[in-house]
């Protein structure tokens, strides 16, 4: 994987709704690229996530995160880490919860030698960025009422943070309910990932 480290951890920026989605997509795509059998995935402020039984390698990973003390199941190649802090709330410190969740899902992923996705649902913000900036590469999602204008801004602002930047077009329902337990990366997310890597991504699941 060029550009980017054996285990990186990716930042993905989008609203909440398609946090977990996105996050599942990036974090396979990213396996697939490395060579690796499973990643990690977690969203700021979300709760356990899949459906399936893990493969062996999900679920060995999801055993070294547990003895870290992170609530983590595996479900097909994936393995989600719920935000033990629980859901967001008005009176979050935000980039502390960013920052302190940030730093579990990287050391876990570090341990396990696989890459890991962690979506940021939250406006950004100098403090925010300030976290950002120490994950390997940050993928911006576009939503469905996202003004262009807008995204190419915000892709902009992002790269001057100094990391890989690329933008994830919203997968369809279907994909995005395969990545999601686990089972297969949607291609909007390996062409995030190709961009990342600086390759031409490959699209099966």
């Amino acid at each position: 994987m060029s550009r980017l480290p054996d285990a990186p951890l990716v930042a993905v920026l989008c609203t909440a709704p398609h946090a977990r989605v996105a996050a599942a997509g990036v974090a396979l795509a990213l396996a697939r690229a490395a060579g690796r059998p499973c990643a990690l995935a977690g969203a700021l402020g979300v709760g356990p996530g899949g459906a399936l039984s893990g493969l062996p390698a999900a679920r060995r990973a999801a055993v070294t995160a547990r003895r870290r003390e992170l609530p983590a199941s595996a479900s097909g190649r994936l393995v989600w880490i719920a935000d033990r802090r629980g859901p967001l709330c008005d009176e979050d410190d935000l980039p502390g919860r960013a920052a302190a969740f940030g730093a579990e899902l990287g050391c876990a992923a570090a341990a396990a030698n696989v890459p890991a996705a962690i979506a940021y649902p939250v406006t950004r913000t100098t403090a925010l960025d300030r976290v950002l900036a120490w994950h390997d590469a940050v993928v911006v999602v576009r939503d469905a009422e996202a003004v262009t204008g807008l995204l190419a801004q915000a892709l902009e602002s992002v790269a001057v943070l100094g990391r890989p930047v690329a933008e994830l077009e919203l997968p369809r329902r279907l994909p995005g309910l395969l990545a999601h337990a686990g089972v297969a990366f949607p291609p909007e997310a390996a062409a995030a990932v190709a961009l990342l890597v600086g390759g031409v991504g490959r699209r099966d699941g």
